[in-house]
């Protein structure tokens, strides 16, 4: 009998979860029968096609628009998340962006920190529960050319390692993703066109590709899956190979 990841039942949520990496897992969530939490700083009315695509794919989501970067903020997210479906089993910190040196740290740094310390709790009483962390190969590589970003997710790198051996006696597994060479807005910004990015990239990727939302999303999947049962701590790389053999 063929195994399939069977998350019903479990309430994640995800941030930054209005396009990209964090919609494409919301998705994939969704269809494993997850309860999802799209958090993002988007107006309800901007996010409500992707609330319907997640609809059709699985139960009914919820959107909270709240701002991770301000610890009251976050401290509702989880509350009314715990009023709305009665529980917290996954977070997904995914909420990113490129900005000056104080937004980039509170989002990528203290937001990530807000989230998992405000889900603690919740997870600690059920006995468990998952964090996934979303970094970058630039931390290694020093890639993009973005200083602020390189430096502030090193600090999700760090605090992966930090939640992982802090959280783990209450049942709580920490791990991160590593992805380079998305298709994302971020990419796109330094390219004409697609087909100009998949040009540049493609003779540099092993697997002689560019990776998608998609191709994170399913890491995260397993990551939140009993799949991954004996994991903490844990830094994916999801390169297509680039980093270590392109």
């Amino acid at each position: 009998m063929a195994y399939t990841i069977d998350l019903q039942g479990k309430v994640a949520i995800i941030t930054g979860s209005a396009k990209g990496i964090g919609l494409a897992t919301a998705k994939l969530l969704a269809q494993a029968g997850a309860n999802v939490v799209v958090n993002d700083i988007a107006s309800p009315d901007k996010v409500s096609a992707q609330l319907n695509e997640i609809a059709a794919l699985g139960p009914q989501p919820l959107y909270l628009q709240k701002d991770i970067s301000d610890q009251a903020s976050v401290e509702a997210l989880v509350t009314e998340t715990v009023d709305h479906f009665g529980s917290v089993d996954i977070l997904v910190n995914n909420a990113g962006l490129v900005a000056d040196w104080q937004k980039s740290f509170d989002v990528h740094v203290k937001g990530l920190y807000y989230c998992s310390e405000a889900v603690v709790p919740v997870m600690k009483q059920q006995g468990g529960g998952r964090i996934i962390n979303l970094t970058s190969t630039c931390v290694q590589t020093g890639g993009t050319g973005i200083p602020e970003y390189v430096a502030t997710k090193a600090g999700a790198y760090s605090l992966t390692r930090y939640f992982a051996k802090t959280y783990a006696p209450f049942g709580i597994l920490t791990n991160a993703v590593m992805p380079s060479v998305i298709m994302s807005d971020m990419i796109m910004t330094r390219y004409a066109s697609e087909e100009e990015m998949i040009e540049h990239y493609t003779p540099q990727m092993p697997i002689r590709r560019i990776g998608y939302s998609e191709d994170i999303a399913r890491v995260i999947l397993f990551l939140c899956s009993d799949l991954s049962s004996y994991i903490n701590g844990e830094i994916i790389v999801a390169d297509g190979g680039r980093m270590y053999v392109g």
